[in-house]
């Protein structure tokens, strides 16, 4: 497809600097705003300064906060006569107390000594933050989980076969139902990476066109669909992987014992988000867009030029249609990787249906010895004697991946590991703790099929088209991949030093127990906390650009404080894809509203930033409306999220 030329009197930069001529002055104050912001890696290098010089502080003024747990209220179970129901052993049968609203009666118990802020602008906290630099940024958990989705994603991209995708679906589509298919597919095309931004909207425009329909009109559609629906989807994305990393972490501040976020933790909401996302933008698109569009062109004296010129313009994307459709190699190209799509899912599904195949039933995953990875809160020592008096500045997060299933320690306490010379004593306070929990074998593997779900077929439609001929096509191809999230890493890196000087210093503990402590002395309604987390993210979205940008910032505060209240860290982060997405469409932050501005001025010559954001805004407005609706409907219904993926969190008892 060729890259759609901009016009002769207004490239994109030039009518980015003159936004004023549209009367939006309110935006332009905010696009001036975000650009005074910093870059997502310098922000989170700022943030984790910020952490250092507020430990210093936080320990010097001694502050504390006393930890609480969430606890559910048990009572007896009464049977019809009121009596209590009894156990085998005597004992009266507990269950959990209900409120008025039918929901378990939590309260909060206070636990363990208060915790004060550990300094990061000491000795020990500087030789920390040197000795833990590297280890910060290839601990994140979500770090393997994007890198290795992206190499078969990337594949299919290189190859061609989203954009041959994405060109099938779409030109086999009726005059009608044009509008939500070209939604439908921008909402699901958040797996190929940021390829939607660039393949669908010029293609829309041209297919309306071709089919006698206001050019303009697709480009929108195609572009909400992209950026608005970026949350929603039919298949799971590396950014998912990510969001559960992130999650996960975030929910252990509180609650060690959490199960780990999968990456298929909304993929049940982000399916019905894909279709929700796919009405809305088909009435809004339909019913508001187009005809304002046809409006301005009939009005006498109004865009009389610019219609002239939108012609012009239409003309050449008029005789690029015939190119966008598919020629007879690459249906069958189309035709061969899906045959071997086919095949991966088939024999994922044998391999999880059939008894005693690789993935059926239960399982754990282990490291190639044996063992499984697992944590501890542990104090350190040199020696072979434990001495009794050890500084608290010592104690640490050991991970230790020696630790074998059913492991004991000997009779002093002690558990040994593999560095020599070297001892670890158990915290009264602390057990043992596996990282990747028990649980149905496919859950572990989501990951590896995405990887196979792409790379596979990819390289059969590759193959067949002839962009794959030699082994050194696929090494670039897999290259492209890496390529396209080295912005992830460079962002990673820094994050990763945020989000531990932040658990190092506890600063993260001390926030989530008393937000939580606040939230439920104010005793909120789900509902109305929802509403609240969508806006806040909303507002996040003109001040910090990039989906997982945000989540790192907002991840570790909100979802411990909202566990205190019920919430799963699962409902947070659907909340948190409701005010990422809707704003994408109109946030001057968004790198790609100037690629989606040049084709526009392919039509519209005279059009400038505020002209692209103003035919934006309706799809912004409705489809917050809409998706926060739908979610809290879902709440309402009690319908999980994903596999395994609850929408309360239920304490233990």
């Amino acid at each position: 497809m060729a890259t759609p030329p901009t016009a002769p009197d207004a490239g994109p930069r030039e009518a980015a600097q003159t936004p004023s001529k549209t009367g939006f002055r309110l935006l332009d104050h905010i696009e001036w705003l975000g650009n005074k912001l910093p870059e997502p890696a310098i922000l989170f290098a700022i943030l984790a300064a910020l952490v250092v010089m507020v430990s210093g502080i936080g320990s010097a003024a001694g502050w504390k906060v006393q930890p609480v747990q969430p606890r559910l209220e048990m009572v007896e179970k009464l049977d019809d006569s009121g009596r209590a129901v009894m156990l085998a052993d005597g004992k009266p049968k507990l269950v959990p107390k209900l409120d008025e609203r039918g929901r378990p009666v939590v309260t909060l118990v206070e636990t363990g000594k208060p915790i004060e802020p550990r300094s990061l602008v000491t000795v020990e906290g500087v030789y920390w933050m040197l000795s833990s630099m590297v280890r910060n940024f290839t601990g994140l958990p979500a770090l393997g989980l994007v890198f290795v989705a992206m190499l078969g994603i990337g594949l299919a991209e290189k190859f061609g076969l989203f954009s041959a995708l994405m060109r099938f679906l779409a030109t086999l589509t009726p005059r009608a139902l044009l509008t939500p298919v070209i939604v439908f597919i921008g909402a699901s095309s958040s797996v190929a990476s940021d390829a939607g931004y660039i393949v669908l909207p010029p293609l829309a425009a041209a297919l309306y066109l071709a089919v006698g329909r206001h050019p303009v009109a697709g480009l929108a559609a195609a572009f909400a669909g992209v950026a608005g629906g970026f949350g929603g989807g039919l298949f799971p994305t590396a950014a998912d992987g990510f969001l559960a990393g992130v999650a996960t972490n975030a929910a252990h501040i509180i609650d060690p014992a959490y199960p780990s976020v999968q990456a298929v933790h909304n993929q049940y909401f982000k399916m019905g988000s894909a279709v929700l996302v796919m009405l809305a933008g088909w009435v809004v698109t339909d019913l508001l867009i187009e005809p304002r569009l046809r409006r301005q062109m009939s009005v006498a004296g109004v865009g009389a030029g610019e219609a002239g010129a939108g012609q012009a313009g239409a003309g050449q994307a008029g005789a690029t249609v015939s190119d966008m459709s598919l020629n007879r190699v690459e249906k069958r190209g189309l035709a061969v990787a899906g045959l071997v799509a086919a095949c991966v899912l088939g024999s994922f599904a044998a391999m999880v249906l059939l008894p005693g195949a690789p993935l059926h039933g239960v399982g754990m995953p282990t490291l190639a010895s044996g063992n499984i990875p697992s944590e501890v809160g542990a104090k350190l020592h040199t020696g072979e004697v434990l001495p009794g008096d050890v500084p608290a500045q010592r104690t640490l997060l050991v991970k230790r991946p020696e630790v074998r299933v059913g492991s004991t320690p000997d009779a002093q306490g002690n558990y040994a590991i593999s560095e020599p010379g070297w001892m670890v004593e158990q915290l009264a306070t602390s057990k043992p703790r596996v990282l990747e929990r028990p649980g149905d074998r496919w859950s572990h593997v989501i990951v590896p099929l995405i990887f196979l779900m792409f790379l596979l077929p990819g390289m059969a439609y590759g193959w067949v088209v002839g962009t794959l001929r030699t082994q050194l096509d696929v090494v670039k191809a897999i290259y492209h991949g890496v390529e396209l999230i080295i912005p992830v890493l460079t962002i990673a890196f820094f994050m990763g030093q945020f989000v531990n000087y932040f658990t190092y210093s506890g600063l993260d503990q001390m926030l989530a127990y008393a937000g939580g402590r606040m939230l439920v002395d104010a005793d909120m309604p789900v509902v109305a906390l929802i509403v609240l987390f969508v806006l806040l993210v909303i507002a996040g979205d003109f001040a910090i650009s990039g989906m997982l940008s945000k989540f790192g910032v907002l991840a570790p505060i909100f979802i411990p404080m909202f566990m205190m209240v019920g919430m799963s860290p699962e409902l947070t982060t659907a909340a948190y894809r409701i005010g990422d997405s809707v704003v994408n469409i109109i946030t001057p932050l968004n790198s790609y509203l100037l690629i989606i501005l040049a084709v526009l001025q392919r039509y519209r010559p005279k059009a400038g930033l505020g002209s692209l954001i103003s035919l934006m805004l309706p799809y912004s407005v409705v489809f917050a409306v809409a998706w926060t609706g739908f979610l809290l409907l879902w709440y309402a219904l009690g319908i999980p999220l994903g596999p395994d993926a609850p929408l309360n969190y239920v304490p233990p008892q």
